[in-house]
C-alpha cells in the first residue's frame, strides 16, 4: 500500500475514480455482491450517502496512513468499503464517520477481509472493536 511520501496529513484517494465510474462499479457490485451470505452476524444497511469516509491504517512500520475510501454497507459489527490497494488482513484501523447530526466519530476496528474487485478496486471488510447503533449513522431516508 502506498505511503503518503509529501509529509502531508491529508488523506489520499488511491481508487481515483470519477462519480460516474463509482456509480457503474457500485452498479456492477449490487447486482454480485459475492459477500451477501446467511453467515453473518448482523445485517448489513446500504452505506452510500457519504460516499467518501475517512480512513487510518495502521502500517507494518507502525505508522498511520489516511486515505479517502468508498464506503458500501454498514452494520453494528463492521463496515464495508471500496479503496484503491491492498490492506492487510488484521491490519488496526479508524474509521471516521459523521453521525445523523453531523458530528465527527471515530470508530475503530480490524480489517478482516481484502479482496480484489477490479482494475485496482478492492473491497475491504473491517469489523469493528465495539458495535455501534446504526441508526445514530444512517437516517432511513438514507437507505432508499
Amino acid at each position: 500500500m502506498p505511503n503518503q511520501s509529501d509529509g502531508s496529513n491529508q488523506p489520499i484517494d488511491t481508487l481515483r475514480l470519477t462519480d460516474e465510474q463509482w456509480h457503474e462499479l457500485s452498479q456492477r457490485l449490487d447486482r454480485h455482491d459475492p459477500y451477501v451470505t446467511g453467515q453473518r452476524r448482523h445485517q448489513r444497511v446500504a452505506y452510500r450517502k457519504l460516499a467518501q469516509i475517512a480512513v487510518a491504517v495502521k502500517q507494518q512500520d507502525g505508522q498511520w496512513a489516511k486515505y479517502i475510501v468508498r464506503s458500501r454497507d454498514i452494520s453494528p459489527g463492521g463496515i464495508g468499503f471500496i479503496h484503491g490497494s491492498y490492506i492487510h488482513n488484521n491490519s488496526e484501523c479508524r474509521i471516521i464517520l459523521k453521525n445523523t447530526h453531523g458530528q465527527i466519530t471515530r470508530i475503530d476496528g480490524i480489517v478482516k477481509r481484502c479482496e480484489l474487485l477490479e482494475g485496482t478496486a478492492h473491497h475491504v471488510g473491517v469489523e469493528f472493536n465495539e458495535e455501534i447503533n446504526i441508526a445514530s449513522f444512517v437516517a432511513d431516508s438514507d437507505n432508499e
